[in-house]
């Protein structure tokens, strides 16, 4: 199959990395490869003026192959100077997060997710 790489994560790995406006926060999609060829995705939040994490939570875990992680891997906005929000490929929002706090603002469902594991 030509123009398609075999793509596989084989250990951690930040995939997207954005800071805000102001740069006083980065927001980090990293790549987590997981048992039984799966491979999570996870949002992370740092304070760069504290130093410490106000969020990091699993956005979607999906197989650790070309076509599923191609789907699954966000895009990562600042919504705001302090609101960061992920989509899919697909054009749903996974999350958005109040990144001082670490609140979730919107979170898509388990169900909706399940398009991952599905491919």
């Amino acid at each position: 199959m030509r123009g398609r790489p075999e793509l596989e994560v084989e250990r951690e790995k930040v995939y997207k990395t954005k800071k805000n406006p102001n740069g006083t926060f980065i927001a980090r999609i990293i790549q987590v490869p997981k048992e039984e060829n799966m491979l999570d995705f996870i949002l992370e939040i740092k304070n760069l003026k504290k130093k410490e994490l106000s969020y990091r939570s699993l956005l979607v875990r999906t197989e650790n192959w070309y076509d599923s992680f191609r789907l699954a891997r966000g895009d990562l906005k600042w919504v705001s100077l302090h609101t960061v929000a992920v989509w899919d490929r697909l054009g749903h929002k996974l999350v958005e997060v109040a990144a001082p706090t670490g609140k979730e603002n919107y979170r898509i469902s388990d169900e909706h997710c399940s398009v991952y594991r599905e491919k």
